[in-house]
């Protein structure tokens, strides 16, 4: 009797270490949402400005690479503007890290922006930001390192426009 007890506990001990092992650790998320950082970002940008520039360049990832500040302001110079709206459509927070390691949050945007028409151009987009779990805040993944490339190769090629010989023939197969 004493064996088949002391059998069963070791059972329930090792079940419980195996759970507490495999079990994945849930980040504490900041209280700043991925949105609201988001939002942010692109105002800074839309501001303009060198200081404002520096402000936008805080808020993102160093995780995978440093852009010196000259090149992170030369490419968001033109990040919209004061007539463009960034909306933020929705927020995925994480259930659990990448493979990576990374807690990684999925904004997605409506960006309307006008047209030289005298109209509005929407388009939507998508940014993700890593969750910097020393300094408990999200940063924008500027460089899309946690963009997943398989969801790229996946998705439908558009179909290839026939090539045309020199004498006006379509040379694309029938």
């Amino acid at each position: 009797m004493k064996s088949v007890s002391h059998l069963l506990l070791g059972i329930v001990m090792a079940a419980t270490l195996m759970t507490g092992c495999t079990k994945s650790k849930q980040a504490k998320f900041p209280e700043t949402s991925p949105a609201e950082v988001t939002t942010r970002f692109f105002r800074l940008l839309a501001d303009g400005g060198r200081l404002t520039a520096k402000e936008a360049q805080k808020m993102v990832s160093t995780k995978y690479g440093v852009m010196n500040e000259d090149n992170f302001r030369k490419q968001t110079e033109n990040f919209g503007s004061a007539k463009s709206k960034i909306k933020v459509v929705n927020t995925t927070l994480p259930q659990s890290a990448s493979k990576k390691g990374d807690w990684i949050a999925v904004v997605n945007l409506e960006v309307e922006t006008p047209s030289m028409f005298s109209d509005t151009f929407k388009s939507t987009s998508q940014i993700n930001l890593i969750l910097d779990e020393k300094a408990n805040e999200w940063k924008v993944d500027f460089a899309g390192d946690t963009i997943d490339d398989a969801g790229f190769k996946s998705a439908p090629q558009e179909a290839k426009a026939p090539e045309v010989t020199d004498n006006g023939t379509n040379t694309a197969p029938k």
